[in-house]
């Protein structure tokens, strides 16, 4: 069977809340810098039509890297988040043709 170019599979990411309950994200980008490693992520879905309707957040965060463990956190600097952020934005919009909601901009 030939393959297809064009079949899209997203990278998945498993992240256990506070409560143990699994939650799956996908990996929208990552982007990396001399201060460490970013990614956006969004909820899952793997339901066409949940996709098209829905109008997903995107979720900044930092990676943190402990031994062999790899773990997700929360940019504490806002200074560092929104630089980060508008860079991974930027990389979101080019990569799925879609527009940013910048909520600043009136």
């Amino acid at each position: 069977m030939a393959e297809d170019k064009n079949a899209f599979e997203p990278d998945i990411i498993s992240v256990n809340d506070e409560d143990g309950n699994e939650i799956l994200f996908e990996l929208l980008e990552r982007y990396e810098d001399e201060n460490g490693v970013y990614v956006a992520i969004t909820e899952y879905r793997d339901d066409a039509e949940e996709i098209v309707d829905g109008d997903y957040e995107v979720i900044i965060l930092k990676v943190i890297n402990e031994g062999d463990e790899e773990y997700l956190e929360e940019i504490e600097s806002e200074e560092e988040y929104e630089r980060v952020s508008d860079i991974l934005m930027k990389m979101v919009e080019e990569s799925y043709d879609v527009e940013y909601y910048d909520p600043t901009v009136q």
